[in-house]
């Protein structure tokens, strides 16, 4: 286990736990020391932050994050990463008023 996947991890644990701020900060901590060698993982990564961001109602960003996982998932053909951003879809219905959110929802029945 790198640093890095121990910073996200912790992050995961932090935002599971309520703790949203120190999360996010754990999780951007691992995302800077990921190599780039490691999109698959990144993807994942981005996935989490997304979560982080959601659950701190930031939700344009957690969109913005959102789409750029997907976009790398289904570019490298991550299927656990688009499993995941999936899985992100019942946090972002509640905001389909905001720009994007419902065509982002239809782009992830698509995927």
């Amino acid at each position: 286990m790198s640093t890095a996947d121990l910073a996200v991890d912790s992050g995961q644990c932090l935002l599971d736990l309520g703790r949203t701020e120190e999360a996010r900060a754990r999780i951007d901590e691992g995302l800077t020391l990921l190599p780039r060698a490691r999109d698959k993982t990144r993807g994942v990564f981005r996935t989490y932050e997304a979560q982080s961001l959601l659950q701190a109602r930031e939700v344009e960003q957690a969109l913005a994050v959102s789409n750029e996982s997907l976009d790398l998932a289904t570019r490298i053909g991550a299927d656990r990463c688009v499993t995941l951003v999936r899985e992100l879809a019942p946090a972002f219905k509640p905001y389909q008023q905001v720009d994007g959110v419902p065509e982002f929802l239809e782009r992830l029945r698509a995927a």
